[in-house]
């Protein structure tokens, strides 16, 4: 049988992910005029990867906000600051997929990267702003018990 050969080639700056899907939607429809045992073969699809990175920066999110939960809730014993640091984790995400949407940057492999380890840095900053504002209140709190 005769075979033949064919690549799709994203241009720069777009979603991998739309593409793949439109050339899936596309090839199922040209698949349908194809005469009988004629065949689209793919090769290579990075749709799965795409899949696995979203996943493990959803997993990654879901196991910090486990993990810094339990860690403040352990070492402060204050459910309040674990809310606090459980807040802002979803928020930070959300911005900064709002702010790559608004600069037309699309969701990558490496921006996806990125963010995942910025939940780290934002993590760290939110268990050291919410321990100096544990100490402060508690401070405070004592110096208000000593003048009474």
């Amino acid at each position: 049988g005769e075979v033949v050969g064919g690549i799709v080639v994203m241009r720069y700056g777009e979603n991998a992910d739309k593409v793949i899907t439109a050339v899936k939607e596309k090839m199922k429809e040209v698949e349908k005029g194809l005469p009988e045992g004629v065949t689209f073969k793919t090769s290579y699809d990075r749709s799965d990867l795409i899949e696995k990175a979203i996943a493990s920066v959803k997993g990654t999110l879901i196991e910090i906000m486990i993990t810094v939960s339990l860690v403040v809730l352990l070492f402060l014993f204050h459910w309040r600051s674990a809310l606090i640091i459980l807040i802002q984790l979803p928020i930070s995400v959300s911005i900064g997929f709002i702010l790559l949407e608004a600069f037309g940057i699309s969701s990558n492999i490496m921006s996806l990267t990125g963010i995942a380890l910025a939940i780290g840095v934002v993590v760290d900053d939110g268990i050291v702003m919410v321990e100096n504002a544990y100490r402060t209140v508690s401070e405070k709190q004592e110096e208000m018990d000593n003048n009474q």
